[in-house]
């Protein structure tokens, strides 16, 4: 029996995907990358925003298409979308829905859908921070998280595998408890190089956890740190438990602990009751902490959220004229930024070809999300990470020579381990 699947949405959707995979291999069925050749196929969907939605339906409705085709027999739904309200709707010709949530604990083998040198590892499931804009707690449920032994189980098997990238995920990363601790003893694991945290809660980020960032070379100096936004009234309404001045006292005591620290953060833009000047005081906030890495998106009115009953709703064009102002400014931000590097080693890890060139991520660039190094020559091998010096940066990317082994003596490159002060931008 041939399972083809469809994994839509985030990198936490994909570890239960790559659960749902481990499930059906060790109950001796194949996984198969055609739907032609599928007896069943699965579609893992996302649920977070309409958009996610509608196009979740599009994809069962599009794989409904092959199962009326011949060989596929059955056709099955996981995911967010299978925990929604009603109404949302499974769309046409599903035989059943599968309860992929609760395989974030299971001790089965894992069939990584990721590059071979990266990996996802949700390390709980849920969340409790119940902002007024999000359906999460309503379709994941409450906090729920793995054991510290269960986690580092996984992780030593997919080090084992040849994985050198281990990306912390769930709802809330920060939420977990003793998170310091964990960050500590996976580094421990032979095998692994980086340690990268993804969906960091503001409110969480304790000192313990900025020591470890500091002192361990292996965790890498990069948060996703989501703030949503900056004015004290609109982060009251989103309930975010934190002002702009924790904010503000937050990312100065990163950048002075952590030296070299690449913060990304996103924002929504046109939250009810957003004004033209709640956003102006946005815009200056970006302007002022000179953000690494900024994701801007329009507020989505979802029901069954408090936020779509809240007064003064922003216009669908407003919003998005507001979204791309502000990802307009940030990109000037972050191209003076990356002109920082020129002339810097980098530690960049190698993960494919373009053209005569190999292109890879450096510790600042969380896979699809973020940027690329372009490398010139091909001296390095896939799944290495390597040595690159940098001469010129683009505002998402930069492209640099990679220095063989022989080739690596002077001032030491910019990794996991920071030493190089990163240029103050002006």
């Amino acid at each position: 029996m041939k399972t083809y699947i469809v994994s839509l949405g985030c990198p936490k959707n994909l570890t239960d995907s790559e659960a749902i995979m481990g499930q059906i291999v060790s109950s001796g069925g194949e996984i198969t990358l055609d739907p032609k050749e599928a007896d069943t196929i699965i579609v893992n969907t996302c649920a977070f925003l309409k958009e996610a939605r509608d196009e979740s339906v599009r994809v069962i409705n599009e794989m409904a298409e092959w199962k009326n085709k011949g060989r596929c027999k059955k056709l099955y739904v996981a995911g967010c979308l299978t925990k929604g309200a009603g109404g949302w709707g499974l769309g046409t010709g599903a035989d059943g829905v599968i309860d992929s949530i609760k395989l974030y604990n299971s001790s089965l083998p894992r069939i990584k859908a990721t590059r071979p040198w990266t990996a996802y590892v949700k390390i709980s499931e849920g969340c409790d921070n119940s902002c007024s804009y999000c359906l999460i707690p309503s379709i994941r449920g409450s906090l729920r998280t793995r054991s510290i032994p269960d986690i580092l189980k996984e992780v030593k098997s997919l080090a084992d595998r040849g994985v050198k990238e281990i990306i912390c995920v769930a709802q809330d990363t920060t939420a977990f408890p003793h998170f310091p601790e964990l960050l500590k003893r996976t580094a421990k694991i032979k095998g692994v190089r980086w340690i990268r945290i993804m969906y960091a809660h503001p409110e969480h980020v304790t000192e313990s956890l900025t020591a470890v960032m500091a002192k361990e070379g292996k965790v890498l100096k990069y948060i996703d740190l989501p703030m949503q936004h900056c004015s004290d009234k609109i982060l009251r309404s989103m309930n975010r438990r934190y002002s702009k001045n924790d904010l503000v006292s937050l990312i100065k005591k990163l950048r002075n602990k952590v030296p070299g620290i690449c913060i990304r953060t996103t924002f929504i833009a046109g939250f009810p009751g957003e004004t033209e000047k709640d956003f102006k005081e946005l815009c200056d906030f970006v302007k002022e902490m000179k953000f690494d890495r900024v994701g801007v998106f329009p507020y989505s009115r979802e029901e069954g959220t408090s936020a779509a009953k809240m007064k003064g709703q922003v216009s669908e064009r407003v919003k998005k004229l507001r979204a791309a102002k502000l990802m307009k400014l940030q990109e000037g931000i972050s191209k003076r930024m990356n002109k920082g590097f020129i002339g810097k080693r980098m530690e960049v890890l190698v993960e494919g070809r373009k053209g005569n060139n190999l292109i890879g991520r450096t510790y600042r660039d969380a896979p699809e999300i973020d940027g690329k190094v372009l490398i010139k020559g091909s001296g390095a091998k896939e799944g290495e990470i390597a040595i690159v010096k940098i001469e010129r940066a683009g505002v998402h990317d930069l492209i640099g020579a990679y220095c063989p082994p022989a080739g690596r003596a002077g001032n030491t490159p910019v990794h996991g381990k920071v030493h190089d002060q990163i240029a103050e931008v002006k």
